[in-house]
């Protein structure tokens, strides 16, 4: 339920890796050398540097990241015929460099994505180029965030506010004040973060979107009564909100709901939880994402065990369905199963104590390279193990999840608890491995 790790694939890339407008189109400037063999993925990418616009973008982008290791291949090249040209007649313009940055970003080459992103700003900045100039923003704040390099986002936020330029940069002003007082928040300055916040509400006359964004706030610092109160007063400006076209404000109104069906398992009210994804469900009965969450939380408070999961089987042949289609319209080149379902799967057959049907889906959830890399589900790998009394495999598990990275406030509670079972269990629990920054480390005087 809420989960951030979920769908780091292309569907990450269509819902998070959203394209900003103000790409223009250049000729494709001189190539630095490269091997032989690379010429014919050379020649593909420095097509990228024709992509007009962000319906041109995202299409490139997309087509650059199905085929995942040729992907990380083409993010590779594309890295070191940048760094070759040096300050001048690089083969990458501002849009190359831009979808490469993207799509090392959703790779998790975090390097390589700080490296071209920061191209595309200092060439924006250098042409003062206002689109440009939002959209090498946006994607920074974006990459950092997922790094939780919060000080990091702070620093490029009071950045773009100070700049004076184009109309666009003025435009954006606002959201870069709202990234700035979610990494704040997310760095414990909840004061700050607040007061900021309501600043934001009081200019927009008490809109429903900065709203949202106090709610955040409220949310991060654990006030969750308060955060829901937040939330729930932004559904009621988003009804009297009559400028909105109806889709956008519909969209917007699902959006919030299903922030609060999270918001509310945080603070305990299950029920309450269950009925926003039961409107939302209502409305949407072909959506995957609210029937596995709401068989999801079902099942971890052991209720209604039997519909939890019916409606989680029906969220992975949906889930399915739609990747098929994907599939057959060009833009995606595998069909899976993803690994936040089949692993709701598991824990509800684990609920019902089915034991042997339940650890064929936790394991596959697991093995998945790209989205079972969490500890939830190894936690609940190792649960099934030891109650069908694997207790060295069930140690083993909890191991493995703990080397994770906690990726919301519910791992780290979660991780106080595997560390507990680790330790009951005889062993001395790991530490995570530290996270991938993309940056240097700074050097000590001296060094």
């Amino acid at each position: 339920m809420d989960r951030a790790w979920v769908g780091r694939r292309l569907w990450a890339v269509v819902v998070g890796v959203g394209l900003a407008a103000g790409a223009g189109r250049a000729d494709d400037p001189p190539a630095a050398k490269a091997d032989a063999g690379d010429d014919g993925l050379k020649a593909e990418l420095l097509k990228l540097n024709r992509a007009t616009g962000p319906e041109d973008q995202f299409k490139a982008l997309r087509g650059l990241v199905k085929d995942k290791a040729k992907a990380k291949k083409a993010v590779a090249l594309g890295l070191k015929l940048q760094q070759a040209a040096g300050g001048k007649d690089k083969p990458f313009n501002f849009t190359g460099a831009y979808v490469l940055g993207r799509a090392a970003h959703y790779l998790r080459d975090y390097k390589a994505a700080e490296f071209f992103l920061t191209d595309c700003l200092d060439a924006a900045t250098r042409t003062e180029n206002g689109p440009k100039l939002v959209q090498a923003y946006r994607a920074l704040f974006d990459l950092r965030s997922d790094q939780k390099r919060f000080a990091d986002v702070v620093d490029l936020a009071e950045k773009f506010v100070d700049l004076r330029g184009p109309e666009e940069v003025d435009r954006f002003k606002p959201f870069a004040l709202e990234r700035m007082i979610q990494a704040k928040a997310r760095l414990g300055k909840t004061d700050e973060a607040l007061k900021a916040a309501e600043g934001l509400v009081q200019l927009d006359d008490g809109g429903w979107y900065f709203l949202r964004l106090k709610g955040f706030v409220l949310r991060e610092a654990g006030k969750h009564p308060e955060a829901v109160e937040a939330y729930l007063e932004s559904l009621d400006k988003l009804d009297a909100a009559k400028a909105l076209e109806p889709e956008v404000r519909e969209d917007q109104k699902d959006l919030t709901r299903y922030i609060l069906s999270g918001l509310y398992v945080d603070a305990g009210e299950v029920d309450k939880a269950a009925r926003q994804l039961q409107a939302l469900i209502k409305k949407d009965a072909d959506n995957p994402t609210y029937k596995n969450d709401l068989g999801f939380i079902w099942a971890d408070h052991d209720k209604n065990l039997d519909e939890s999961e019916k409606l989680i089987r029906e969220a992975l042949e949906l889930d399915k369905k739609a990747k098929e289609k994907a599939k057959a319209a060009g833009n995606l080149d595998e069909v899976d199963e993803s690994a936040a379902y089949l692993d709701s799967l598991g824990w509800v057959l684990f609920k019902k104590k089915k034991y042997d049907d339940a650890l064929p889906y936790l394991k596959k959830a697991a093995a998945d390279v790209d989205d079972g890399n969490h500890l939830e589900i190894w936690d609940h790998l190792g649960d099934c193990l030891l109650a069908m009394d694997k207790k060295d495999e069930a140690v083993e598990a909890w191991q493995k999840g703990l080397t994770m990275e906690d990726l919301g406030r519910r791992d780290i509670e979660r991780r106080k608890k595997v560390e507990a079972k680790v330790k009951a269990a005889g062993a001395e629990p790991k530490k995570p491995a530290a996270p991938q920054t993309g940056t240097e480390p700074k050097k000590k005087d001296g060094e």
